[in-house]
């Protein structure tokens, strides 16, 4: 008998074993693909994918051109009881040519003056109607909408240096928001935290991204513009705000249940150049039960449109977990699923 318990032993020791060298393993269909341990620090240089302006799909709605910015500007507004220095905000048109229901928004987060790190602030993002000139934001169409900072999925820092800190940021608003057809609006997106450290909006010119509409506008009581002031006046040339709208969640992800779990993330983009992402995290984390390997992360180097990757999961431990899969890329998108299972040893159930 105890030589059955010893090989019965034995056994489940080289299960685990095997199990553990599989749970490094990935899938992939048509990409490159790398496991690593945690999301590495980068300072290079930001990339997007190169998606034309007004991309007519379900995915992209209105594309105003993130694949570089030349500068940034301030776009604070101090939260109540705090001193009003800042209250600065850029502001920047989109038009849509049929009526169009927006469901998340990419930007891009700036810190700066202060030392380089996160500092978790919430967002505010507003709508305004025009004026009626086409010049100048008008009266609020929807919002002040917040964003809270649990609710934005970043990308790896694209700048981690002294006193300057950078990522993408998506986030899906609370509720789909609906724009009539060939009716301007404004948009501003702004940190509602402290005063310090600062945060900036990622604004481009026209040699870096192109203006698509009017130029954007500046406004802040604080640097000497109480109206809004095209960016000519402000900086001396046009300057467009960096964002992205968008419709249908650009990563589709399923959770399949067995021994551990296959985890498929669809890039829902358009094939080729025009899908292509590059730098896309997958963070997949197990709560509930008890689980010796809770997390598991993986950078998906390059993800073309219209694509799938598998990635497996082998949760080791027992009971109840919940199994939460997030997707984050460094030029746009987010997409997050969640999945309970029963957990015994190495088996999802």
């Amino acid at each position: 008998m105890d030589k059955r318990k010893n090989i019965l032993k034995k056994a489940v020791v080289l299960q685990i074993a095997i199990i553990m060298l599989l749970s490094i393993s990935v899938i992939a269909t048509s990409t490159q693909i790398k496991s690593i341990g945690a999301p590495e620090k980068e300072t290079s240089t930001l990339q997007k994918i190169s998606l034309p302006s007004l991309q007519e799909d379900n995915v992209i709605l209105w594309d105003n051109y993130v694949i570089t910015w030349n500068t940034a500007y301030h776009s604070q507004d101090d939260p109540p009881g705090e001193p009003e220095q800042w209250d600065s905000f850029v502001a920047d048109d989109f038009m849509f040519t049929e009526e169009t229901t927006v469901k998340w928004i990419y930007w891009q987060i700036y810190y700066g003056y202060a030392p380089a790190k996160d500092y978790q602030y919430d967002w505010n993002i507003t709508f305004f109607n025009d004026d009626g000139t086409g010049n100048n934001p008008g009266t609020i169409y929807k919002g002040p909408i917040t964003i809270y900072d649990s609710d934005i999925d970043k990308s790896l820092p694209y700048i981690n240096e002294t006193n300057n800190w950078a990522c993408g940021a998506t986030a899906f608003f609370p509720e789909p928001i609906t724009f009539n057809a060939d009716t301007k609006y404004w948009i501003t997106i702004y940190s509602i935290g402290p005063i310090y450290p600062q945060t900036y909006l990622p604004v481009h010119n026209e040699a870096t991204g192109g203006i698509l509409l009017h130029e954007a506008k500046f406004i802040s009581q604080h640097w000497g513009y109480p109206d809004w002031t095209d960016f000519t006046v402000v900086h001396g040339e046009p300057l467009d705000a960096n964002f992205i709208l968008g419709g249908d969640p650009p990563f589709e992800i399923t959770i399949k249940k067995g021994l551990g779990a296959t985890i498929s993330i669809s890039n829902n983009l358009p094939e080729g150049e025009d899908g292509l992402v590059h730098n896309m995290t997958v963070n997949i984390t197990a709560t509930g039960g008890f689980v010796l390997n809770p997390t598991k992360n993986v950078l998906v180097n390059e993800f073309n449109g219209q694509t799938t990757v598998k990635i497996r999961f082998f949760p080791i431990g027992f009971g109840s977990i919940t199994i939460n899969v997030a997707c984050t890329s460094e030029d746009v998108g987010i997409g997050s699923k969640e999945a309970t299972v029963k957990l015994l040893l190495i088996l999802v159930l």
